[in-house]
């Protein structure tokens, strides 16, 4: 099986040391370049064509969301993480609208960003128990939940996938867990971005989220 590449972007080199030396541990994980600011990162890029990108908020000549929409121009289906110190609602709003995949805390435990990039390659949406609670509060709280549902015609079933998928299941996992097809899955979750008119899964997440469509524990 192939290892998941990995370009990890910190202005500081005791943090990416850090990082590059737990990641390389992992037999399934190459790290195949890292960077100290944006623009460096955007060249590393488009010479090693990483699965996923690590990218710090602060870096000195560009910050990692404004670099997050620059990777999304050149390749829109790589993963990015952002693994950054800050706890803010506003840099949050910024970094969902970057489209991202995940958001942790670099005060997280090592395990964790494994499996968060990990969890990430599969699909899911990764996020440090702050950063969901930051979320639940700006987001889940506006509006009546109940009439969002009815005003973008989403049906019971499609509500339910729709929170499965929030809730970081694969369509295999929820096919399980409500006993039909994984294609039935896909179908649903087909119509849902039509519906919304939306194009990817991480648009779809935070787009459920802004307007209320789902709860985040």
């Amino acid at each position: 099986m192939a290892k998941i590449s990995v370009l990890i972007a910190d202005d500081h080199e005791i943090v990416r040391f850090g990082i590059s030396t737990f990641l390389s541990s992992a037999d399934d994980v190459e790290v195949v370049g890292e960077a100290s600011t944006g623009k460096e990162c955007i060249t590393l890029f488009q010479e090693t064509h990483p699965d996923i990108c690590i990218l710090d908020i602060d870096m000195p000549d560009q910050s990692g969301i404004e670099t997050a929409k620059e990777i999304r121009e050149f390749k829109e289906e790589t993963k990015i993480l952002i693994l950054s110190m800050h706890i803010n609602e506003n840099i949050l709003r910024e970094a969902l609208e970057a489209n991202i995949n995940g958001y942790l805390l670099k005060n997280s435990e090592k395990a964790d960003i494994l499996h968060g990039i990990k969890a990430i390659i599969k699909g899911q949406q990764v996020f440090s128990d702050p950063i969901s609670d930051i979320m639940k509060e700006s987001f889940l709280n506006k509006g009546n939940q109940s009439g969002s549902h009815a005003k973008h015609n989403i049906t019971s079933r499609e509500q339910e996938i729709l929170q499965l998928i929030i809730d970081g299941l694969t369509s295999k996992q929820i096919a399980d867990k409500l006993y039909i097809s994984p294609r039935t899955v896909d179908t649903h979750r087909a119509n849902l971005m039509e519906k919304l008119e939306i194009n990817n899964i991480a648009e779809l997440v935070r787009y459920a989220i802004q307007h209320n469509l789902v709860t985040v524990d």
